[in-house]
């Protein structure tokens, strides 16, 4: 296994990474085109992207765009790009996660209220929703698949319906973390990308099977549009860290100062913006990914702390133990029983995955003045992420 000279990310990440002669990430190489582009200039070839994008005929009036969102900070920051720079009049969609935060609820409503903007959010069948995630869990040891294949394929399949031609996400994931693409290269939104990267490998019609009992309507929902379909309406797909020098904590603290957006405290992070609208990513899915793969999500939050020379790597390394030693029990406990599964039950399947996790609270890191001073940094107002412990499925978002 090789460790990346400058971040904390090996060889072993899932969406491969290479390194250079002298053992820099492509990760990291590819971010240092946030320090070297000419980035005003590429928001410029966004702008005609766009217009060449909307220039589709017989395309849908009322809405320019498509803007799947969820209750994050960041996601202001989308609507507000391409709302007030770029004067489109955007459709802004959810697939519903139906385990959303208290936090993430009041952003969603915020974004809807502060931007005046139509909203459409698509809830799946709770029982199918909680079929389907015993049976990924099984397959791939990621209770996280059935919600990344809808909140994929609502937005595109609302593009498709209404004749809207163009969808904004934020950024590209295997770029952001494993530099897939140079941001010169304007990847966008595929078929293959999604069933590569969001999708595992694992499309919804291979769940269909006696031994699942999972049915082709269950699935029928989380299904891609047909290539006819996206050719048909001229569906493009773009991601705005090609075009802008994605930072998710800077995004993310001007949304907070300009609109208000909900920051809270999360398990297993110091981030204050990222992951807090779905109770289960930071608990149960980052124990899942730990015991996987060897690393969790603090480990993604220092390394784009790391490249935007925010904190050193040293430091980096003893705040990802101490955030690696924390063991939600309570939480995981609850979604086990949400889901129908004995916690012995659990522990027994943790036990088979390649990594180890220590399933007690631990307190022997300590964080020194300067590691604690990071932490600090990060913006707290609102009550944290799992005060209550019950999962919201639909909220209203009301704030007094």
């Amino acid at each position: 296994m090789k460790e990346c000279i400058r971040c904390l990310y090996t060889s072993q990440h899932p969406f491969g990474l290479d390194f250079n002669s002298e053992g820099l990430c492509t990760g990291c190489i590819t971010h240092d085109e946030k320090f070297t582009l000419d980035w005003d200039n590429r928001f410029k070839i966004l702008e005609s992207r766009v217009s060449e994008i909307l220039a589709a005929k017989d395309r849908n009036a009322q809405y320019d765009c498509v803007i799947p969102i969820r209750g994050t900070p960041e996601y202001f920051y989308v609507v507000d790009v391409m709302k007030n720079k770029l004067g489109l009049k955007p459709l802004v969609v959810a697939y519903n996660t139906q385990f959303n935060s208290e936090p993430g609820v009041r952003n969603v409503d915020l974004i809807r209220e502060v931007f005046d903007v139509d909203y459409v959010q698509y809830t799946s069948s709770p029982t199918i929703y909680k079929k389907l995630i015993r049976e990924t869990l099984n397959k791939l040891n990621s209770m996280r698949w059935p919600f990344l294949a809808g909140y994929t394929q609502f937005p595109v399949q609302i593009a498709a319906e209404k004749g809207i031609p163009l969808v904004v996400w934020p950024y590209h994931q295997p770029t952001e973390q494993a530099g897939m693409h140079s941001y010169t290269e304007l990847n966008e939104m595929t078929r293959r990308g999604r069933h590569d990267f969001d999708l595992m490998g694992l499309e919804p019609h291979e769940l269909i099977d006696v031994g699942t009992l999972i049915h082709p309507s269950e699935v029928e929902d989380i299904h891609y549009p047909s290539n006819s379909d996206l050719k048909k309406n001229s569906i493009v797909g773009i991601y705005l860290s090609n075009y802008m020098p994605w930072d998710s904590r800077r995004y993310s603290e001007e949304m907070i100062a300009k609109y208000g957006a909900s920051a809270a405290k999360n398990k297993r992070t110091f981030d204050t913006y990222d992951r807090i609208d779905d109770k289960t990513y930071m608990t149960i899915h980052d124990i899942l990914k730990q015991a996987k793969l060897g690393y969790s999500r603090v480990t993604d939050n220092l390394c784009r702390e790391i490249r935007f020379k925010r904190i050193s790597k040293e430091d980096a390394r003893n705040i990802e133990k101490y955030y690696q030693a924390s063991y939600p029990k309570k939480e995981i406990e609850f979604f086990l029983k949400w889901l129908g599964m004995k916690y012995e039950g659990f522990k027994w399947y943790l036990d088979h995955l390649p990594h180890s996790v220590n399933e007690e609270e631990t307190d022997t890191v300590t964080l020194n003045e300067v590691q604690r001073k990071f932490i600090d940094s990060f913006i707290v107002n609102h009550a944290d992420v799992h005060q209550t412990e019950d999962y919201i499925v639909y909220g209203k978002g009301l704030w007094v």
